[in-house]
């Protein structure tokens, strides 16, 4: 709570602490905190945190795209991804290729694909629960968003546009660094318009939540013939497919928000939602009240490859890369390392699914490392132990990241 208080502003939340680098608001940052605070809520009715969240949605949809501007990657019905109205200056005064500065002085930028989709997700949730007077107007932004997210016949895509002169974030799902793009057989950079692999489930939640059913089975039913991938001895989810469709197979931990985003199925009514996904029966079979993009005849496997030892760490969560991988380095940013906020998002979808003493196994895990740093920190890295990030180009982990404080508050609240 404490960590989260520091955070806050009148705006909502930041990404991470004043003094650090990520000290100001993130669209995607915001709504997966806002979707952990709504989970604390529903067990505490702690109004704090419903007010936050009102906070925070509220900025967003003020910040919503109105315009096209390929420089920013503003687009009409588009959450944000970055807003910095001072401090900006090492992004928007770099030598090369610096960040789009709009007239006001204020840095926006829209270089992310999943926003969109959880801003959707997080309004639906928070109707679940929160004020009436207060959807009546966040409505048009709603109504923007669906737009945005139905302009795609297919995966829901991103890109960088060829003629843009400003720089901006060449990677724009969760995992953001130019280091967790690749083929794991080849050197060649991944073309454009990229489909990543929890962005099609963040989508179809979305979809699903505000009854736009027809688009959410096309996108189920695509999405199982061309990200599944089957081994001999188990399956796996391709992290992303490109602009060929060809699919990046590496075995990642954004393979497992498929499980977390979910919608309740109408014969379990009064049950419908991402937050109140409480299973009547497991570990896996019928009673299970929550349904995902993925078809349920592989969820079972997908359990197994979360879990197996190239992933799973036992006493520190779940990698954001397998350690099979070429890729795999400890204390890489994304290929390797472990998310706080990721791993506790793996665990709830896991109980999502009546898988209750895996989804426990994963939380222990987290709230060691939690105990070891005695912070929620960023990002951290398992090798022979616990180990700080810090890496030889002198990046650090954040101390106070808003997610992981957030994922630490709803755990705690189990």
């Amino acid at each position: 709570m404490k960590s989260l208080q520091e955070l806050e502003t009148p705006q909502g939340v930041l990404a991470s602490a004043r003094d650090e680098a990520y000290g100001c608001i993130f669209g995607r940052d915001s709504l997966i905190v806002s979707l952990e605070l709504l989970r604390a809520y529903k067990r505490t009715k702690n109004s704090y945190f419903l007010e936050l969240v009102e906070r925070s949605l509220r900025t967003l949809a003020n910040l919503q795209g109105r315009h096209r501007n390929i420089e920013s990657g503003e687009e009409p019905g588009k959450i944000i991804h970055e807003y910095r109205p001072e401090r900006h200056e090492h992004l928007t005064r770099l030598a090369e290729d610096p960040w789009f500065l709009y007239p006001e002085g204020v840095l926006r930028n829209y270089d992310s694909v999943d926003a969109t989709p959880l801003f959707l997700i997080a309004v639906s949730e928070y109707s679940k629960v929160g004020d009436e007077r207060f959807l009546i107007t966040i409505m048009p932004a709603v109504r923007a968003a669906l737009k945005w997210l139905n302009k795609f016949d297919g995966f829901v895509t991103y890109s960088f546009h060829t003629e843009r002169r400003h720089g901006g974030l060449k990677v724009q799902s969760w995992m953001d660094s130019t280091e967790s793009l690749f083929y794991e057989d080849s050197n060649d950079r991944p073309p454009y318009p990229i489909a990543s692999v929890e962005v099609q489930a963040y989508s179809w939640a979305a979809l699903r939540a505000w009854g736009q059913e027809e688009r959410a089975a096309k996108l189920k039913e695509i999405f199982n013939e061309q990200f599944v991938l089957r081994g001999q001895k188990n399956l796996t989810l391709a992290f992303a497919l490109d602009g060929e469709g060809r699919k990046l197979t590496s075995a990642r931990s954004s393979m497992g928000h498929v499980l977390w985003a979910v919608y309740m199925k109408p014969e379990f009514p009064g049950q419908n939602g991402l937050v109140e996904a409480k299973p009547t029966r497991g570990p896996f079979g019928k009673g299970i009240p929550a349904e995902c993009i993925l078809n349920d005849e592989y969820i079972p496997a997908l359990r197994d490859r979360l879990l197996s030892r190239d992933l799973f760490v036992p006493k520190a969560g779940i990698r954001t890369l397998s350690s099979r991988s070429l890729r795999y380095d400890h204390m890489s940013y994304h290929n390797g390392s472990i998310w706080p906020h990721d791993t506790a998002m793996l665990a709830k979808g896991l109980e999502n699914f009546g898988f209750e003493e895996d989804a426990k196994a994963v939380r222990q895990a987290l709230l060691r490392a939690y105990a070891h740093f005695k912070t929620p920190v960023e990002l951290y890295s398992w090798h022979r132990g616990l180990r700080e990030y810090a890496p030889a180009n002198g990046h650090r982990a954040c101390r106070v990241q808003a997610w992981s404080a957030a994922s630490l508050l709803a755990l705690l609240q189990k």
